[in-house]
């Protein structure tokens, strides 16, 4: 009988789960080498620590007690062939696997080959202070405000609203959604807001709940919680008509414009002060469109192709990547990318450019203002779309001390936080006091970060623990048959999020440093091949490619183990004859925390997911297990998905009704997977699903009555852990 993996049994997704959690909150500082460009879905480092340590340990050891011990798994080869941010690739290294790492999206690429390079600090802070001289000034002073008295100042964020004319009557009308444009993050606690007066652009303070503001300068009482943009309709005072944003923008044929109304300005004492804009901004304004206008940089007009993800600003009106910036923007970051251009090539460079493109994300005009008491901008893709934003936020692109996502305060927050990690990793381990909990961080249970890069693979063999890193389609790789011992992996989902159209937005800029052809219009990561589709049956068929090499190249014996949730009967299916169409077997499914704690997306859907479900598979010749008629798959099914909700319970964690119906799908996978092919199983599957809706009910109702039983409650909230710096 072939021996277990620690994975296939009594994995410990629960505890795993409450590391899981305080990472969720804090993605950016627990591992900071994944976040040093955005990337989408991005596992969290614990689970995948986790999971490839059961992958590698047999049944009866003990993962959690491995978890915070050196390993030295220099006899394992790990395969992700979605590597994404490169968070399988980060954590097997971390444990001395051999790590190959293949992705279709050239942007995901250069972030996980320029974040696990081997990167000289020392050289690193000279090319940024070398940078500062050539570009600071220039960017700085595009950035600067005089008062009355001619005293000058830097601006923090210049505050801007997309107009509209009235199809009616052709007034301009000013997008405002709310006409308090700042608050705090936590405004119960302080009330103070910033106003602007929809008469006389006057800047006032107010309190967060008024219904009723009086503008110190015209006098015009309103309503500053009401503007005039409200979810797709607009209003305009003028004609007293309703209009519909989108189509109204659709039918200028070119992007919305926008008009600027106030400013944040850092005075000579450090303290910040909320101004409206003085005509002297605005000439200085004119004053960048003329330069931008007579300059030679490098900007990127490529055409924004039409897509799942980028139909939404098409229909707003952009029609080129470079429309979603301002004219001083542009210029900023022109001048900013010339001067990284004009660096000595080398992986320092490679990270100051890559920093670049990751600085774009703050820097435009989708992005919003979040306010005070956290990281002030909001960046573009926080709602994973490219959604047009009413009420921009045009922040200091060089920046200053205290600004928020600036080139300048990403350089110390990401590039130099991830070579902290890469020198000293740690893990995060939790202590209890009665019902609360505190988090401290482990060091010396994981080396450097340190292995050199390869990017062609070796003629005889990959030398223990080096990383290979492949930018091409994973069905066709030059890996060697039956060489992999383990394949972890995050495959797309579908039809949630395409990445290569959004990563365009980043891949156009790229481009000017990386590319051989930088003036080409028709610039794209989009590929035939990527395993992307709205169509459940065509990306099916695209994954199955996918693991069909997966099987090629994976020991008889090894482990095909990948992360899925889906809240669609269909995501479910097509998952499901993706790895039957490669030969593959259920043998498990684990669920644990996911990565969202605070998301957009998350806290706008109605029965939000929390968890991921990871589903380890074998060679269908390897699954040993026998066949089972389909009541009794669905009553084991259901007791192992009972099962594992009360264990979450037991800790506190209440789920949703879709985590339930997630962990439940997964056991039915699982239980049905022993002597059945293709056609059968499928066929079985969805029988099994017409069946299931009062088992979810059952099961999600249960769980009242174990979290009232349980004996501890865990805090939701972050306040719950403290963070506790721990040196050994």
């Amino acid at each position: 009988q072939m021996t277990k993996k620690a994975i296939e049994l009594d994995f410990p997704f629960e505890y795993l789960s409450e590391v899981a959690e305080v990472e969720s909150w804090r993605k950016e500082l627990f591992r900071p080498i994944y976040y040093v460009h955005k990337w989408w879905a991005r596992r969290l480092g614990s689970v995948l620590r986790a999971v490839t340590l059961g992958t590698a340990l047999n049944s009866e050891m003990d993962i959690m007690e491995a978890f915070y011990q050196r390993n030295q798994l220099d006899d394992m080869v790990i395969f992700d062939p979605f590597m994404g941010s490169g968070t399988t690739i980060g954590e097997a290294h971390k444990l001395g696997c051999t790590t190959i790492g293949w992705d279709i999206n050239p942007v995901a690429y250069r972030l996980v080959k320029t974040a696990l390079s081997q990167l000289s600090r020392k050289r690193l802070i000279e090319l940024f202070e070398l940078l500062q001289k050539r570009v600071k000034t220039d960017i700085a002073e595009l950035y600067k405000c005089e008062d009355k008295d001619k005293n000058r100042y830097d601006v923090l964020y210049y505050f801007w609203v997309k107009v509209l004319p009235c199809p009616v009557c052709s007034n301009s009308v000013d997008l405002f959604s709310t006409y308090v444009f700042a608050k705090h993050a936590c405004p119960a606690k302080y009330p103070r807001v910033q106003v602007v007066c929809p008469n006389c652009d006057e800047i006032f303070p107010n309190t967060y709940q008024a219904n009723s503001a009086t503008c110190p300068t015209c006098a015009l009482n309103f309503n500053p919680r009401e503007g005039p943009a409200k979810n797709a309709q607009a209003h305009c005072e003028q004609c007293g008509s309703s209009f519909s944003m989108a189509k109204t923008a659709s039918a200028l044929g070119s992007a919305p414009a926008h008009r600027m109304y106030a400013k944040l300005v850092l005075r000579s004492d450090g303290k910040k002060e909320y101004l409206r804009v003085s005509d002297n901004d605005l000439a200085r304004y004119q004053a960048v469109e003329q330069r931008l206008s007579e300059t030679d940089l490098s900007l990127p007009r490529v055409k924004i192709q039409n897509g799942y993800n980028t139909k939404q600003i098409l229909n707003y009106g952009y029609q080129y990547w470079d429309e979603m910036f301002n004219a001083r923007q542009l210029l900023a970051l022109g001048i900013l990318a010339d001067g990284v251009k004009t660096l000595p090539s080398c992986p320092e460079r490679d990270a100051l450019i890559l920093l670049f493109s990751s600085a774009l994300e703050f820097n435009n005009m989708f992005a919003s203002y979040k306010g005070e008491g956290t990281g002030a901008v909001r960046p573009l893709f926080s709602h994973h779309i490219l959604k047009p934003e009413r009420m921009p936020i045009e922040a200091n692109v060089w920046g200053t001390k205290k600004s928020s996502g600036s080139f300048s305060t990403l350089f110390q927050s990401r590039l130099l936080r991830a070579l902290d990690y890469k020198d000293a990793p740690f893990e995060i381990a939790l202590t209890h006091n009665g019902s609360r909990k505190k988090s401290k961080k482990i060091f010396n249970i994981s080396p450097k970060i340190e292995a050199p890069i390869l990017e062609t693979y070796p003629v005889d063999s990959l030398s223990k623990g080096a990383v290979y890193l492949s930018c091409g389609d994973a069905s066709r790789t030059d890996i060697p048959p039956k060489s992999v011992d383990a394949i972890i992996t995050d495959p797309p989902f579908f039809d949630n999020v395409h990445y290569s159209e959004l990563a365009d937005f980043f891949y156009v800029w790229q481009e000017l440093f990386f590319g051989e052809n930088p003036t080409s219009n028709n610039l794209s990561t989009r590929h035939p091949r990527e395993v992307q589709d709205t169509n459940a049956n065509s990306f099916s068929a695209k994954l199955s490619d996918v693991f069909d090499e997966c099987h090629r190249i994976l020991k008889d014996k090894g482990l095909l183990v990948f992360s899925y949730h889906h809240s669609r009967n269909d995501g479910w299916v097509s998952v499901a004859d993706a790895v039957l169409r490669s030969d593959f077997s259920f043998v498990q499914a684990q669920p644990v925390k996911a990565e969202m704690s605070v998301a957009t997306p998350k806290s706008q859907a109605k029965s939000p997911i929390d968890l991921d479900i990871y589903l380890v598979c074998r060679k269908r010749d390897n699954d040993d297990r026998a066949y089972i008629d389909t009541n009794t798959a669905l009553s084991r099914a259901y007791q192992s998905a009972s099962s594992s909700i009360e264990r979450l319970n037991n800790l506190g964690r209440k789920l949703s009704k879709n985590d339930v119906k997630i962990i439940l799908y997964s056991q039915i996978l699982v239980a049905l997977s022993p002597g059945r092919r293709r056609a059968q199983f499928l066929a079985d599957f969805r029988d099994l699903r017409e069946n299931t809706e009062n088992r979810i009910n059952a099961l999600f109702e249960k769980q009242v009555e174990a979290i009232d039983k349980a004996k501890r409650v865990a805090d939701p909230q972050l306040s719950m852990f403290s963070i506790i710096e721990d040196g050994g």
